[in-house]
């Protein structure tokens, strides 16, 4: 819903329609409060019976989990009503302060961590209030935020007007968590085939390469969500060819940005899992690797993400790309009953997103009018021969260190001096070298007058 909710809104804004913007905000606050009501009421329903009669709790602990239950469910509540502050803050393009309220309800939750390691008694229930406040705060931070800067945010409760718009949200949303569940179904589902085939020991090797994932998911993400918002407004003011040029900026950028971090992480992976871990699991090394090259060939598309997002096609990309996400399971589910090994999940993967990628650029140019042959020797032919060079000059100079660290030192240097080098002469259109030296220009009178 946020993603939704951020499109119709970055939209109307593009196209500068001030009533349809206040229009989707408030249908927005309805919708998620609705969600907010169901989902509260349908973890009470579940909880307290689960509590009480399904659960192995002892009696007298129970009530000490019907109050984490309620501080829970408060919780989801908070984040469930924080959404369309959330969409309005990102379509409104204000990147720092949704950085800002994010880092502090980290900060709040790592606070609640150290309260409950320096007091005695009920510690759960401590623990369980203080996330409760977190999310609290960070609700309150958005709303008196948005509420303060942004007319369409001041609304009054009044009959839902144009069930149409609603309807409309609620299928873009609905095709989005398709899209999102067919992920999920696809990592849960390698975690399961695993502990089929190869036990306990394994799981714990691919559940350290999923945090790995996390990690590299939230950077490119991060990377990406100042893009969005504008991407979207050029399609709603009616600029398509503009939509295009940034979409595709988006994708090269963001790819080469996110191999300054792969790059490093894949040639040094023995030593960060080294420090990281007292013990590393077996397949850990593998996985990890294998998750490093999967989120960059799916970063190479994500401008054609948006650009669908943006016209408001994305069915045929969610039941198309969906599907073939759930593919590598009945793959590796034959692969390991004749015998192959547990790395063979991984492979099935890559492959999957490599021919998922090429699926995309044509379903853009169906749904989206995207110019094929523009993305792909323009875009990844260029970005993948630089990031494979770069990748083997980082390897060579590594291989020519004793020391683990300083192997690290070198390998993060070099590339990134490759990859700087060879993005500027090779991939960087002539309009996004002036941006760049626009934005360095800023940055140093900046500093100047600092």
């Amino acid at each position: 819903m946020a993603n939704a909710t951020q499109r119709y809104l970055s939209f109307s804004l593009g196209a500068d329609d001030k009533v349809q913007v206040k229009e989707i905000f408030y249908n927005s606050t309805v919708i998620h409060a609705v969600v907010a009501l169901f989902l509260g009421i349908l973890l009470l329903g579940v909880g307290l019976p689960a509590i009480h009669y399904w659960l192995d709790i002892p009696r007298d602990l129970q009530n000490e989990a019907v109050v984490v239950l309620l501080c829970m469910i408060a919780g989801v509540v908070c984040t469930v009503l924080s959404v369309p502050y959330e969409a309005t803050i990102n379509a409104h393009e204000d990147i720092f302060v949704i950085a800002g309220i994010n880092v502090l309800e980290a900060v709040c939750k790592l606070g609640a961590a150290v309260v409950v390691l320096n007091i005695n008694g009920e510690r759960l229930i401590t623990y369980s209030v203080l996330i409760m406040c977190a999310s609290l705060i960070a609700f309150l931070g958005k709303r008196f935020y948005s509420r303060k800067q942004y007319e369409e945010t001041n609304y009054v409760w009044h009959r839902v007007r144009d069930y149409q718009l609603i309807k409309n949200m609620m299928s873009f949303a609905g095709w989005n968590l398709i899209g999102v569940g067919c992920s999920l179904a696809r990592y849960q589902g390698a975690a399961i085939l695993l502990n089929k085939f190869f036990g306990l020991l394994i799981n714990a090797g691919y559940g350290v390469a999923q945090q790995v994932n996390s990690f590299l998911l939230f950077f490119a993400n991060s990377a990406v969500r100042p893009m969005r918002p504008h991407i979207v407004k050029c399609e709603g003011a009616g600029e398509h060819l503009k939509m295009i040029k940034l979409a595709n900026s988006t994708s090269r950028l963001t790819s080469l940005m996110l191999s300054l971090v792969i790059i490093p992480l894949y040639i040094n992976m023995p030593l960060v899992l080294d420090v990281w871990l007292a013990e590393i699991p077996y397949g850990a090394l593998e996985f990890c690797r294998g998750f490093l090259i999967i989120t960059l060939i799916g970063q190479l598309s994500i401008g054609l993400q948006i650009a669908l997002e943006s016209v408001g096609r994305i069915k045929r990309q969610h039941l198309i790309i969906g599907t073939m996400h759930i593919l590598p399971i009945p793959v590796a589910y034959i692969l390991f009953k004749c015998g192959f090994s547990y790395v063979y999940i991984i492979y099935s993967i890559i492959i999957e997103e490599i021919v998922g990628l090429f699926i995309r650029t044509y379903i853009a140019r169906k749904d989206a009018d995207f110019p094929v042959k523009g993305f792909i020797f323009r875009h990844v032919l260029p970005c993948v021969s630089i990031i494979l060079v770069a990748f083997a000059v980082s390897a060579n100079m590594a291989a020519l260190c004793q020391n683990n660290w300083v192997k690290l030192f070198v390998s993060t240097i070099s590339s990134t001096i490759v990859l700087g080098i060879l993005s500027y002469v090779l991939c960087l259109t002539a309009w996004e070298k002036e941006k760049m030296k626009e934005l360095l220009s800023s940055i140093v009178s900046k500093m100047k007058r600092g």
